[in-house]
């Protein structure tokens, strides 16, 4: 399939619509051109966010669950030593 669109004075352009649908590419993709030894040029489309692959990467679990007496007790240390300083 052949598609054409037209570069502007800008070096900008419009992708055809069935382009940007056989990329799957959406708003915000990052398209990368790739010129083959022939002149040809291989467009490809990169739309993966971090968004979109946050769920891949493990699960970490805190190694301590924080308490509200842990809370109370940073906090009232951290006025201490405020209090400390401006004496």
């Amino acid at each position: 399939m052949t598609y054409s669109s037209t570069l502007t004075s800008k070096n900008k352009t419009t992708l055809p619509k069935a382009v940007v649908t056989l990329l799957g590419a959406k708003p915000a993709s990052i398209l990368a051109y790739e010129v083959l030894e022939d002149g040809a040029v291989l467009l490809t489309a990169k739309s993966n966010s971090f968004k979109d692959i946050a769920d891949s990467f493990p699960k970490k679990k805190p190694a301590k669950p924080v308490t509200v007496a842990d809370i109370k007790k940073a906090v009232m240390e951290g006025a201490a030593r405020r209090l400390r300083k401006a004496q």
